[in-house]
């Protein structure tokens, strides 16, 4: 009798299946592992943008700092203002601009409302016209014009990095990345045609319809009528 390996297969002792399961111990770590991870949490920190302005303005000269603050008791009001008083506020911007050539300061936004007597906040709502004085409103737009401009020369110049350029221009001066899409709207009726012209268009293009109407054989208009 043959055999044709049946009889060895079923005496087989069958094999248990290998799986590999996951580990549900947790590895222990290295002491190398742990000092690695917070020397590279401490570099990260260093590098921060926040820690690197701190490490900047904690190394600025002594003779900056004080520069600063005379500027600022320099162009702060001493009196109060009158907001409808737009002759003084035109007054103390130009006595703004007169201390930054003094001083070697840039001019900017935020330094020139100080000058002025004024909030950032009022300053948007005189530009906008939120309260009824036009001079005024055309006053602050000029301002806000002219540090727009001094930010645009400083970047043209190459004296202050893009990046910070972009921000002050899309913060202060209402500039954006857009793409502008210009639809023109199509007049089926024609561009620029009066009442008088559609009528006698329409009348004229109904009389020829009649005529050739009137050329057909009989039967192409009986065709026609149905």
């Amino acid at each position: 009798m043959l055999n044709d390996g049946t009889e060895n297969k079923q005496n087989e002792t069958p094999q248990k299946k290998r799986t590999r399961g996951k580990d549900k111990k947790p590895r222990k770590r290295t002491e190398a592992a742990d000092r690695a991870q917070k020397a590279n949490l401490v570099k990260a920190r260093q590098n921060s943008p926040i820690m690197q302005g701190i490490k900047q303005a904690n190394n600025l000269p002594e003779e900056y700092n004080a520069n600063a603050v005379s500027f600022i008791m320099a162009i702060t009001p001493t009196e109060p203002l009158d907001l409808n008083d737009v002759g003084e506020m035109e007054r103390r911007f130009e006595n703004y601009i007169r201390l930054c050539s003094e001083y070697g300061k840039k001019v900017s936004n935020q330094a020139a409302y100080l000058a002025i007597g004024i909030n950032k906040d009022q300053a948007r709502d005189f530009a906008n016209g939120v309260s009824a004085n036009p001079e005024r409103s055309r006053f602050i737009k000029k301002v806000q014009q002219i540090c727009g401009v001094y930010r645009e020369q400083l970047m043209s110049d190459g004296k202050i990095n893009p990046v910070t350029g972009i921000f002050w221009q899309k913060n202060y001066d209402g500039l954006r990345d857009q793409t502008e899409l210009a639809i023109a709207p199509v007049n089926p009726l024609g561009e620029g045609k009066s009442a008088e012209e559609l009528a006698k268009k329409y009348s004229d293009d109904a009389y020829i319809d009649a005529e050739e109407q009137k050329a057909l054989p009989d039967k192409q208009k009986d065709d026609t009528a149905n």
